[in-house]
């Protein structure tokens, strides 16, 4: 599943309490020529609520990550979001949110999967954590993104998530259970992960890849991608990636015919 964590970079989530239709956020409350003016799906815009409720909630939040921060505000009325527009909206939050997938109209297994993991991840983490409407990776459920490093973990069994996060935020990310980093290429995610697997633990955020090549297609290419790194992780590192497509499957719960998910296979690492 390496490579196949969300391609924004930037998020708006929308405190929300649900239900969540099938094709949230679109078709709820926030309207589509709102969310299209607040940016989505190029700043990807989520459904939160905190684990276990799906009534009223009081004031309702809003959390905007761009750019690597977190900030926070309060909304009423859909067109109050739209204050989260302003580079200096909200206040600065600190420390981290934790969101479950567990939207079960879009997918029975992100529900069914997400929701014991949202409840572990509460037990340790009570006002960071939330459920949060599509993540997309259905098939890898249950999904978690790790907010404002961007994170993106997914299968574990809920009695293994706490440890996950906690070796995650100690600076030990391991790659068993790591579907990426949003915002990168797929290749740039694959080769992260695997500098992280072969000279980790280490964080995410220790590495900076970045895409120098590409021949072929998104079917069978080849993916050059140079890293840059801080100890232990090399200075300088070259990764070579191929993609190709795995044979028809049906890829999540709630497919109706088979598809061909990608692969990503590491080729060659070398510092």
């Amino acid at each position: 599943m390496i490579g196949t964590a969300p391609p924004q970079r930037d998020w708006l989530l929308v405190e929300h309490p649900g239900p969540w239709p099938v094709t949230a956020p679109f078709g709820t409350d926030l309207s589509d020529d709102l969310l299209r003016r607040l940016g989505h799906p190029g700043q990807r815009t989520l459904l939160v609520r905190p684990p276990g409720r799906s009534g009223p909630l009081g004031a309702r939040r809003w959390f905007r990550c761009l750019d690597g921060e977190l900030r926070t505000g309060l909304w009423d009325r859909p067109d109050d979001l739209l204050e989260t527009l302003e580079p200096h909206a909200g206040e600065p939050h600190s420390g981290l949110l934790l969101l479950v997938c567990t939207h079960g109209l879009h997918d029975v297994c992100c529900a069914v999967r997400g929701r014991p993991v949202a409840a572990a991840l509460a037990e340790h983490w009570p006002a960071e954590t939330f459920e949060c409407s599509h993540l997309g990776g259905d098939r890898f459920a249950p999904n978690v993104l790790m907010l404002p490093d961007l994170a993106c973990y997914a299968g574990m069994p809920p009695e293994e998530s706490v440890a996950v996060v906690e070796a995650h935020l100690s600076g030990r990310s391991g790659t068993r259970w790591l579907r990426g980093v949003a915002g990168l290429h797929p290749a740039e995610q694959v080769a992260l992960g695997a500098a992280l697997e072969r000279w980790g633990p280490a964080p995410v955020t220790s590495v900076v890849a970045r895409l120098e090549e590409q021949v072929g297609t998104w079917d069978s290419g080849t993916w050059t991608v140079e890293l840059s790194g801080i100890d232990p992780l090399p200075p300088r590192a070259r990764v070579v990636v191929a993609s190709s497509r795995r044979p028809e499957a049906h890829l999540t719960c709630r497919a109706t015919r088979e598809t061909r998910a990608l692969q990503w296979d590491v080729t060659r690492i070398e510092p």
